[in-house]
């Protein structure tokens, strides 16, 4: 805005668009979850702006057609997660305000779409080579401090295992404190975990590697409490523990680092000493109850090394990646029915969008666009998210109308607007994801100053109140339309939802292992339907979020944890079916397997011990014992809903 401002170029303000809009796509995190997004909005962005202004002056009604087939395909782009959402969400404004000037020639509507794709780009390399955003950081760090928790538990474990004899008052010590210091970091863990991904979206690989390490830190510390008691009860058999502790307390204090940089923890080192606990632990009789309790300490922290890449919104097979065709098209092949959520919500979105594009074009007021983009913004699968945000951008955008026109009477010239935008970026982007109101406030005076510096000449009064009604306008429809298209009321879904994919991935696991041991057909059906209940799930998911939950809800937590464990149950499917079907003399054996699996996957029965043990090929055995450390999960998150709800009927 600067350089247009200094060389006489208003133009340059499609640029600071493109940039400002390539900063909202990125979704944060590592390089290589940033980039794909910033890039490809850069890209159809400025395609957007050159074809659309070039079919518009051919025929308007072709143009607005089209643009109502494009808002559909950007709606529907959330199957492929947060990324896709914001990008998708970003894409269709970029189209809406394509429309808002007809290029008569192929040549003069090139030069906006090189403009826009130069600020995205700029914007792309400034925000991923220069500043490296690191939102879920917070979360990380909760999670290192839970894991130097535990090890200072170990630690004094260790002292307890020490005493021959341990007395009441040294084990109620080590209770009162260690515990209780415990639990509290687990709980401002999860309060952190949960705001983070309030923020950032349920559907990723982050949010879900935090729900699975914060479940998996929990039944370990539960584990480790047994430890405790098992000591206190039969001191004579502590001594015999303290080898496998002094393992255990060190490599929980080696996780911490790791955990908070967000380097991957399956590493040789840590393997290594994960197998020296378990080899000490194996030096312990069987006989002895501390040895199970061990064992199952172990098997929580080999989740937790092992999480290190837990699956996003595409189910993708641990250990191995699939092609780029099929992780484009498996989601649209699974979200193609109207019982599809996200595909609901695209068909409502273009449903209403298209006529608007219409009336704002026959309108022919230069802020008609902002009706489309309040109608795309606002528009929400299901009629509560819907409601909540109408009310927020509304709201913020009459706050931030009467901003803009205050800084119109300051700002005269087009450096000084321009000048005026660096502490009104800094404050939107700091409070993006802290309150949505304030957030649009903010951003409201930043558009309208935009605006001003693409088309000089301009009132901010016009531009102000032209904005506040036009979003309110376009609330109000979305919210109409809300409750005319295919209306969805949240209610008591979510465990319903978690019901569903639970089931759905039950069914998944037995169409598997028909299709190992009897050599029937793959099961794409059922692998489509289990893709499809995850979607539900992480939409039910990310609709309890946006409402006023309290942080200690049993079931958003225990559908958090359910979500990326089913996930990750996907995946190991995904490997057991690229497999080679199991020879003769094992078949009893696998089909043990199928039985303790199904049942460990009912809420109503849970799992047994134990498994029914190793088959012959190592591969399918490692990926039979992440399938049941993925159902002892799901179980674990629904047993604790239950009696968390137990616990406060009886409160």
């Amino acid at each position: 805005m600067a350089l247009g401002s200094l060389l006489g170029l208003p133009q340059l303000g499609l640029a600071a668009l493109g940039a400002l809009l390539a900063c909202f796509a990125d979704p944060g995190g590592a390089v290589r979850d940033r980039l794909p997004p910033m890039l490809v909005f850069g890209v159809l962005g400025a395609i957007s702006f050159s074809g659309f202004s070039l079919i518009l002056a051919y025929s308007p009604v072709i143009a607005i057609l089209a643009a109502g087939l494009a808002i559909f395909a950007c709606s529907f782009a959330r199957i492929y997660g947060q990324a896709g959402l914001q990008t998708g969400n970003l894409l269709a404004v970029a189209i809406v305000l394509a429309l808002d000037a007809p290029l008569p020639s192929l040549r003069a509507a090139i030069a906006p779409g090189i403009a826009f794709w130069a600020g995205a780009t700029g914007a792309a390399i400034l925000t991923l080579a220069l500043w490296r955003i690191r939102p879920f950081h917070p979360a990380r760090a909760a999670l290192a401090d839970l894991a130097v928790a535990l090890s200072a538990l170990a630690g004094d474990l260790i002292d307890l295992a020490d005493d021959r004899v341990i007395d009441e008052d040294g084990f109620d010590h080590h209770a009162r404190g260690h515990r209780r210091i415990v639990r509290d970091t687990i709980e401002r863990a999860r309060g952190i975990a949960l705001a983070t991904i309030r923020r950032r979206g349920a559907a990723s690989r982050r949010a879900n590697a935090l729900a699975l390490r914060l479940a998996t830190f929990d039944q370990m510390f539960g584990a480790m409490i047994a430890v405790g008691e098992a000591m206190a009860v039969d001191p004579a058999h502590a001594p015999t523990a303290r080898k496998a502790l002094a393992d255990l307390a060190p490599l929980l204090a080696t996780l911490a680092p790791a955990i908070e940089a967000d380097r991957s923890l399956d590493t040789p080192p840590i393997r290594a000493a994960l197998r020296g606990l378990r080899d000490d632990i194996a030096t312990i009789d069987p006989a002895v109850p501390i040895r199970r309790l061990l064992d199952i300490v172990a098997d929580r922290l080999s989740v937790i090394v092992t999480v290190s890449n837990a699956p996003g919104p595409v189910a993708l097979a641990e250990g191995g990646t699939t092609g780029w065709r099929e992780a484009v098209s498996g989601p649209i092949r699974a979200n193609a029915t109207l019982s599809s959520v996200p595909l609901r919500h695209a068909l409502r979105t273009a449903i209403v969008t298209t006529p608007v594009l219409g009336f704002v074009f026959w309108l022919g007021n230069p802020f008609g666009h902002w009706l489309a983009i309040t109608v795309i913004f606002v528009l929400q699968p299901h009629f509560s998210a819907t409601w909540i945000r109408a009310i927020e951008r509304v709201g913020g955008t009459a706050a931030g109308g009467v901003i803009a026109a205050l800084i119109g009477l300051v700002c005269h010239t087009r450096m000084e607007l321009a000048l005026s935008m660096i502490p009104l970026t800094l404050a939107a982007f700091a409070i993006r994801g802290v309150n949505y109101s304030a957030y649009v406030a903010v951003l409201t005076p930043m558009i309208v100053l935009l605006i001003e510096q693409i088309e000089p000449g301009l009132d901010q009064w016009t531009i102000a109140v032209s904005r506040v009604g036009f979003t309110l306008a376009g609330g109000l429809l979305a919210v109409a339309a809300n409750l005319v298209l295919w209306p969805s009321f949240e209610g008591n879904r979510l465990g319903a939802a978690r019901d569903a994919a639970i089931a759905a991935h039950r069914a998944y696991l037995g169409a598997s292992f028909a299709a190992l041991l009897d050599r029937v057909s793959p099961p794409e059906a059922a692998r489509r339907q289990a893709g499809l209940a995850s979607n539900n799930l992480e939409a039910s998911i990310s609709r309890a979020l946006m409402e006023p939950h309290r942080g200690h809800d049993p079931l958003l937590r225990s559908a958090l944890v359910t979500d990326a464990a089913l996930r990750r149950t996907a995946g190991r499917l995904a490997i057991l079916n690229l497999d080679k079907s199991p020879p003769e003399a094992e078949r009893a054996l696998w089909l043990r397997w199928r039985d303790w699996l199904d049942a460990a996957f009912d809420p109503a029965r849970g799992p047994a011990l134990p498994t029914p043990g190793d088959v012959a090929t190592p591969s399918a055995a490692e990926s039979l014992r992440r399938l049941a450390r993925q159902a002892e999960l799901v179980f674990d998150a629904a047993r604790l809903e239950i009696s968390d709800a137990r616990t406060r009927t009886q409160d």
